[in-house]
């Protein structure tokens, strides 16, 4: 059933549903929460691709991350660190943009693993931050399609993600 949803949910014109039932009737939604707030919740990807998938979905009609608000990623990336509180592996907190957005709900996907450095990105060229520092996210929605060209990536098909390694500070990358 769970498989079946998701191919539905995959459709184009489900996106804004989608949104509408995360934000009043996540109840309603055949899945086992991990963890939930009035701004987000998360639960175990249907499809998982990744070691330990997990999918964090904004409570809110938003069918891309260019709809999300700065407080929307800072709830996100607190319930991805929370989440991941107890555990010392590396792990990677990733949003994809465009023609790489499979559901058009905007979507982070959560998974053990360090995609910086399996994909080879020298260290250093992701801009590094504070998880408790709102305005770096502030900065980030309000200048997203300025960091997108900077960083020679098109909107149109884009991923974003965070690299969290122990003992380390988080980097964002685009790819």
């Amino acid at each position: 059933m769970g498989k079946l949803l998701f191919c539905i949910a995959r459709l184009k014109i489900m996106g804004t549903f989608i949104g509408f039932v995360f934000a009043y009737f996540p109840f309603l939604v055949p899945i086992r929460k991990i963890m939930q707030n009035k701004k987000v919740l998360s639960f175990n990807h249907p499809s998982a691709c990744y070691p330990n998938h997990i999918l964090i979905i904004p409570r809110k009609i938003a069918r891309n991350i260019f709809c999300l608000s700065d407080e929307d990623f800072s709830a996100i990336i607190e319930m991805a660190v929370k989440i991941r509180e107890n555990d010392d592996r590396d792990f990677v907190l990733l949003i994809n943009g465009g023609k790489r957005q499979d559901v058009m709900q905007a979507h982070f996907h959560l998974f053990t693993d360090n995609l910086a450095s399996r994909k080879e990105l020298i260290k250093g060229t992701g801009k590094t931050f504070s998880v408790s520092n709102k305005l770096f996210w502030k900065q980030i929605i309000s200048n997203l399609n300025d960091l997108l060209k900077q960083n020679g990536v098109s909107e149109t098909s884009f991923s974003m993600f965070v690299q969290f390694e122990k003992d380390i500070k988080p980097s964002l990358y685009f790819i």
